[in-house]
C-alpha cells in the first residue's frame, strides 16, 4: 500500500460527478497513491462505485488497492459471527470488482460498555483469529487491521495478537493512542485523520508537516487522507516525492 491512502468518506456530488473524481483518482493514481479506503457504510460509496467504473474506462492500468471498514459484530448484533463476517466481505469483494482486498478494518461495534464490549471479544477472540487466517489464506485478504474504539479495547487485542496491526486517530489534537503505539511493531499502523479535520490547524501548521508529524512514529505504515481537489493534491505532492 502507498504511505498515503485515498480516503473516500467525503467523496461528495456537489464537488463533481464521477467524471470529476475519476479525474482526481487517475491524477492521484500516477501521484503514488495507490490504495483507496472506503466504507459501504458511508453515503460516498455508491458514488466512489460509479467512479471506479468510469476510471476503468479511462485506464485500465488503474488498478488500486483496497482498505474498507468492517464491523463484525454491528450496534444491532449481540455476538460474532464468522457467517457474517464472510457476507460483509463478499459483499465488498463483488461491489469493488477484486478479487482480494488488502485490508479489512476490523471493529466490534456494540451499544454496551466499552468493558462489556472487551469483555466479549475476549470471549471470541480465538474464532476471530481463526476466521481471519483462513481469509488471509484463501486471498481474500492480504491483513486484518483492528479499529479499537479505547485505548483499553487495543491492549487486549495487542496483548492476544489477533490482527496484523490497528487502525487509529492521530494528529496534533488526538493523541489518545500515542503511548499504545509505542508497543507496536514497526510500521502495523494505520493513522486516520491527519489533518484532524481543521482547517485551522492545517492552514497553521501546513499538510506537509502534517504528514511527517503521523509518519515520526515507527508504528505508522501509511495514512488516510481525504483528497477532494486537484489544488490539494498538489499540496501533498513534495510528500510522495513526485
Amino acid at each position: 500500500m502507498s504511505p498515503v491512502i485515498f480516503g473516500s468518506m467525503r467523496m461528495d456530488e456537489s464537488k463533481g460527478n464521477e467524471d470529476y473524481w475519476a479525474e482526481l483518482l487517475y491524477a492521484a493514481y500516477y501521484a503514488g497513491i495507490d490504495t483507496v479506503h472506503s466504507s459501504s457504510e458511508y453515503e460516498s460509496f455508491p458514488l466512489l462505485i460509479k467512479t471506479l467504473k468510469k476510471l476503468a474506462l479511462i485506464d485500465k492500468k488503474v488498478k488500486f488497492k483496497h482498505v474498507v471498514k468492517l464491523a463484525e459484530p454491528h450496534f444491532s448484533d449481540s455476538e460474532y459471527s464468522s457467517e457474517r463476517l464472510k457476507e460483509k466481505l463478499n459483499d465488498y469483494l463483488t461491489k469493488l470488482q477484486v478479487e482480494r482486498l488488502e485490508a479489512i478494518q476490523w471493529m466490534w461495534r456494540s451499544n454496551l460498555p466499552d468493558s462489556k464490549r472487551i469483555e466479549s471479544f475476549l470471549d471470541h477472540h480465538k474464532k476471530i483469529r481463526l476466521d481471519l487466517e483462513i481469509l488471509k489464506q484463501e486471498n481474500l485478504i492480504s491483513s486484518a487491521l483492528c479499529f479499537p474504539y479505547s485505548v483499553e479495547f487495543m491492549k487486549e487485542a495487542l496483548r492476544l495478537q489477533v490482527f496484523d496491526g490497528f487502525c487509529v486517530y492521530r494528529n496534533p489534537k488526538e493523541l489518545e493512542y500515542d503511548d499504545i503505539l509505542k508497543e507496536c511493531d514497526r510500521q502495523t499502523v494505520i493513522s486516520i485523520r491527519p489533518f484532524a479535520a481543521d482547517k485551522r490547524l492545517i492552514s497553521s501548521e501546513g499538510p506537509i508537516h502534517l504528514l511527517d508529524y503521523n509518519f515520526a512514529d515507527s508504528a505508522i505504515s501509511n495514512t488516510i487522507l481525504s483528497i477532494s481537489s486537484l489544488s490539494q493534491l498538489n499540496e501533498i505532492k513534495g510528500f510522495l516525492n513526485v
